[in-house]
């Protein structure tokens, strides 16, 4: 009997996964700006003002001896 009730939640378990992975995302939220890069796709160019910012580094030091 046990048995039988684990081998019933996992086939609906699986019926309920494979159903759910039918489910899209609408046009909304597929389309934005601002999605988040899940697989590492390159995403186009920025428009605007450049994310890189030129300049020079320093190494800090803190001495205190």
């Amino acid at each position: 009997m046990n048995t039988f009730f684990w081998v019933l939640i996992i086939v609906g378990s699986l019926f309920l996964l494979s159903n759910l992975g039918k489910v899209k995302a609408s046009k909304k939220q597929m389309n934005r700006d601002n999605r988040i890069n899940r697989f590492g796709r390159r995403q186009k160019k920025p428009q605007g003002r450049p994310t890189i910012i030129e300049g020079e580094a320093e190494e800090i030091k803190n001495d205190k001896d």
